[in-house]
């Protein structure tokens, strides 16, 4: 029977958020064996599926071995969210405002990456046409539904 996974505890600094939020998933899927990991890698959809990981990787990932690619790390961290019951595209924490709004877990996931891989804090992108396009229809649902709540200046 292979040993059990710990949390690491001698990871970098800058390695650490990438590090704590895949354990945080890890855990909410009830820590499920590397092997159980990969089977449900291979039942991804295609679309989902843009990496792949063995055994090994899963575990060198959640050792703080490895970073990993993109793709790879991703396709862990989805399959995680599908062990757990998690929607990895749920917003997390309060509703934020028009500054820090609310960002979803693999938006999280994937900024915690960048900087794992870059080892320093990640740089603020500007946003897309698309995430101006959601946060605009936010703000028009918010607005229609109580229009005094929102009072320009």
């Amino acid at each position: 029977m292979p040993r059990r996974l710990a949390k690491p505890t001698d990871v970098p600094e800058w390695r650490r958020p990438f590090i704590d939020m895949l354990w945080r998933f890890f855990i909410a899927a009830d820590r499920p064996s590397t092997q159980r990991v990969t089977e449900t890698i291979e039942a991804l959809d295609d679309d989902q599926r843009r990496g792949t990981a063995n055994r090994e990787t899963i575990r060198r990932h959640l050792r703080a071995e490895s970073i990993g690619s993109w793709g790879t790390v991703e396709v862990i961290f989805l399959a995680l969210c599908k062990m757990a019951d998690i929607d990895p595209h749920d917003e997390e924490g309060d509703e934020g405002d028009r500054w820090n709004p609310p960002v979803a877990h693999i938006e999280k996931f994937h900024r915690y990456w960048n900087e794992a891989v870059d080892q320093s804090p990640m740089l603020d992108l500007p946003r897309t046409q698309t995430e101006r396009a959601k946060q605009e229809a936010k703000a028009a649902e918010r607005a229609a539904q109580n229009p005094w709540d929102e009072v320009p200046f």
